[in-house]
């Protein structure tokens, strides 16, 4: 028996039948992979393994994620590739980011920042600094500045490539997402929304393209709503479901059609109206997703469309529930919804209600 063998068993059966009673097995499997580490003197191997565990236990996992990159960096026994260099690098600055660690996370991240200006090619800096998570986490320090000024100098320098313009859009992206987001400056974010575009429209037949047009549109709803232009809201929120909905009926029919890159979609776009309180039409969309996909994040958030719009104990339980155990999409995320249920506004009536606070005991 190894953590290998006993991780894929619990997720098997989380995704057929997800349950508290399969915990069992992936605790098993973090106790196996504790000792493969160590036995393997921090094989790369090893180490992803006990990453990709840890990132299903919560505050608890990435507490130890965290750890764990610092140990396998600082060691010497085992050699690393430059690339495995940059991988545990880059996870060591996000799970400290979802921790929010931030002035931890600044500090390791301009280390990175400069360790990859000696060892990698330069479009990789793109990928040091492109996160979203990780940029919230300067804002929150009021470094906003600083990581603009690091932003626009790399966005000057490094040459568009078709092999970095995913780097570049997901860069773009956070830039527009900060502005919109958390510093409430729309008209320089529209200038993102632009550039985001302008990068789009390199290549139409980009495998990307459409994934990255939908989600350029949750950016473009959040500045529309937050400047009043709701006619343009409204416009751009219906070609969007209509787009959805015909790729969906495409997919049903037998087209060749992606339908995670679709579920995807409905996510993106229903996750942007919850937010605007528009809890009927993002349910719809999300209990697409949930058909098609079933992710922990879009239970989550149709949760709190129900109760929101129901007050329905059984049913709202139950997707937090689902949020809670699923695996699919909910590396880094599982176990450790209980932040954001205390932080939503939709279930303030209810923070203090044993029922729910239990869903989220381990």
């Amino acid at each position: 028996m190894d953590a290998t063998s006993v991780l894929y068993e619990f997720m098997n059966r989380t995704e057929n039948n997800p349950t508290i009673e399969n915990e069992t097995l992936l605790l098993t499997a973090y106790q196996l992979v504790k000792e493969e580490v160590v036995k393997s003197n921090y094989s790369i191997k090893s180490v992803r393994l006990a990453h990709k565990i840890y990132g299903y236990l919560g505050d608890k996992g990435l507490n130890e994620r965290v750890e764990l990159m610092k140990k396998s960096l600082n060691q010497e026994v085992t050699p690393y590739s430059k690339e495995d260099k940059f991988w545990a690098n880059w996870e060591l600055v996000d799970n400290l980011a979802i921790l929010k660690r931030y002035k931890e996370m600044i500090k390791e991240q301009l280390l990175f920042l400069e360790w990859t200006k000696l060892n990698m090619e330069p479009e990789n800096l793109l990928n040091v600094m492109y996160d979203s998570t990780q940029a919230v986490g300067w804002v929150n320090e009021n470094q906003d500045d600083l990581w603009f000024q690091i932003y626009n100098d790399l966005i000057s320098i490094i040459k568009p490539t078709k092999q970095n313009r995913f780097s570049r859009v997901l860069y773009v992206e956070t830039a527009a997402g900060l502005f919109a987001y958390n510093l409430k400056k729309y008209n320089k974010a529209l200038i993102e929304v632009e550039r985001y575009k302008d990068i789009l429209l390199e290549d139409k037949l980009w495998s990307e393209y459409t994934k990255f047009s939908i989600r350029r549109i949750s950016y473009l709803l959040e500045i529309y709503n937050r400047t009043y232009e709701m006619g343009k809201y409204e416009n751009v929120v219906n070609e969007a479901i209509s787009n959805i909905e015909i790729y969906l009926r495409q997919y049903n029919q037998g087209s060749h059609i992606d339908i995670e890159e679709i579920c995807d979609m409905a996510h993106e776009i229903g996750t942007s109206l919850m937010w605007h309180q528009r809890y009927p039409k993002a349910m719809e969309l999300f209990e697409y997703a949930i058909k098609y996909q079933g992710t922990g994040i879009t239970h989550f958030f149709y949760a709190i469309c129900i109760w929101a719009t129901q007050k329905n104990r059984e049913k709202t339980i139950h997707h937090l529930k689902m949020a809670e155990l699923k695996v699919k999409g909910n590396s880094g995320l599982r176990s450790r919804y209980i932040h954001m249920f205390l932080e939503q506004p939709e279930f303030k009536d209810i923070h203090e209600d044993n029922e729910f606070l239990l869903i989220f005991e381990r």
